[in-house]
């Protein structure tokens, strides 16, 4: 049984643009109009108590947390069919078709698991008073990582460029791009396949303990970041909250000549980075 009201609102959308006939919807695209809509009627036909204020953030909780299987209607899982978070213009989210193998509507297929190997990082380097403010939420994780250079210890230890990697610097946070957003961004220096001296952008997307990490913002970034930037090539990671420590996601660089072929994101080196002592928040 679905733990949310919102199955109702997405189901209806789902079948206001079905044809029986062909098997498939007349368009994806869901606008703020159609969630507005949506909740409206179920609240007046399923008894739900929805606020459509916020339209715009309708599917966050249900495409972001790992409960969003749980709060998808079956008929959609029957049908194989789920969805990914829109941004730009007035839309909100898309109905999107199950992959090939895939089954189950929002799968987890990166974070932490018992195979991971675990590498201890010291906290001592931070004060104090920033401990006592530690909170779970991707702001402080980004600030942790970047004090302790967790990102950095990760390509030293862990990526499969470290034997190439000769200096990474990080460089800003919070980067809003016309279509993404990346949470913290390094620029490293790495030698190429000729041992020449290459300038790669690495991009971080950060996830707080509970949340997915998503296929979909991370491709988004990284094609965000060869429009704005003179760059040849993106190594894109996440990071995660995750065991008292910092959990690191690394997946296949991306090179400005192949853009056109990436189409989905390769997973090549991760690492569980603990923090000693413990710090709260993380």
């Amino acid at each position: 049984m679905p733990t949310s009201e919102k199955h109702h609102v997405i189901e209806y959308i789902f079948d206001q643009l079905w044809d029986e006939e062909t098997k498939t919807l007349t368009r994806t695209a869901i606008s703020m109009e159609d969630v507005t809509n949506g909740i409206r009627w179920a609240n007046a036909n399923k008894g739900s108590k929805l606020s459509d204020r916020n339209p715009a953030n309708f599917m966050k909780d249900v495409v972001r947390g790992f409960g969003g299987s749980k709060m998808w209607p079956q008929k959609l899982k029957e049908l194989k069919w789920t969805a990914v978070q829109k941004k730009g213009s007035s839309h909100v989210f898309e109905f999107v078709r199950y992959a090939e193998g895939q089954d189950d509507p929002f799968p987890n297929p990166f974070g932490h698991h018992e195979a991971v190997r675990t590498h201890h990082v010291q906290s001592l380097s931070i004060p104090q008073a920033t401990k006592e403010l530690g909170r779970d939420d991707e702001t402080y994780l980004i600030q942790v990582s970047a004090k302790l250079s967790v990102v950095e210890t990760h390509f030293a230890l862990e990526s499969p460029h470290k034997d190439r990697m000769q200096h990474i610097q990080h460089i800003q946070v919070g980067v809003k791009l016309r279509h993404a957003e990346i949470d913290s961004m390094y620029l490293a220096t790495c030698l190429d396949d000729n041992g020449k001296s290459q300038s790669v952008v690495i991009t971080a997307e950060a996830k707080k303990r509970r949340q997915r990490i998503l296929e979909e913002q991370i491709e988004g970034q990284v094609r965000e970041t060869f429009k704005a930037m003179k760059i040849d090539r993106v190594i894109p990671i996440a990071m995660q909250s995750v065991e008292n420590g910092i959990y690191i996601a690394e997946f296949k660089a991306v090179d400005r000549a192949n853009l056109a072929d990436f189409n989905e994101l390769e997973l090549v080196g991760e690492g569980l980075y603990q923090l000693v002592p413990k710090v709260k928040g993380i």
